[in-house]
Formats: structure tokens, sequence, C-alpha cells
């Protein structure tokens, strides 16, 4: 298995013990959350709550441990980490990271459930 830009395949596979109708599972699941979650730390970011901010990234640092997408992650810690220093400048920029982040890993999960796993 190889690594993506935004996924790492192999890793992604082992979490689920080789599964990869499990892998699927989530990454389905993944893709619909996701969304929401990113939502969330907009509308917390807009309405400058901190707290928010930083809860919102939580959750989604925590679906992207499944997917395994390690530059996802660091951002989404990243933005946690500011939301809970109440940093907020900073976390708009952040914010922009992880939004592209978000949107790599989407595509390389779509690819993947369209094409299947790389043999």
């Amino acid at each position: 298995m190889e690594t993506t830009v935004a996924i790492n395949v192999s890793a992604a596979l082992n979490r689920v013990d080789g599964d990869q109708d499990l892998f699927f599972t989530l990454a389905e699941l993944f893709l619909q959350e996701s969304s929401k979650e990113a939502a969330a730390i907009r509308a917390a970011l807009g309405r400058q709550d901190g707290a928010g901010l930083a809860a919102a990234a939580h959750k989604l640092k925590g679906s992207v441990i499944e997917i395994c997408a390690p530059r996802l992650f660091e951002c989404a810690k990243r933005l946690e980490e500011l939301g809970r220093q109440g940093e907020l400048a900073e976390a708009s920029s952040v914010c922009v990271d992880v939004e592209t982040c978000l949107a790599e890993v989407h595509g390389a999960l779509r690819e993947l459930i369209a094409k299947g796993f790389p043999s």
C-alpha cells in the first residue's frame, strides 16, 4: 500500500485490521460528518467562540484519526489549541488550512471509494 498526499492508506487499513469494507464504511461516515464539523468550526470562529472552536476542532481531530490523514490531524490539533488559548485571529488562517486539508482528504477518500485500494 502507498501513502497518498492526504491519507496514509497503509495506516488506515491497519487501523481496521485490513477490512476494506469497514474502512469504506468509516470513509463514508467521515465524508458526511466532517462537513458538519467544519461548519461548526466556521460558526464558532464567526461567533468568536474560543471554547466552541476548540470543541469543534477536537471533534474533527478525533474523526480524522480513523482516516489516517496526518496533515489534517495536525491542522485540527493546532486549531483546537488556538481555540483553547483564545487566539482567534491566528485561528482564522489555520481554519483556512483545515478547509484545504479537508478538501484534499475528501478528494482522496472519494477516489478510494470509486477506484478501490491500490494493489
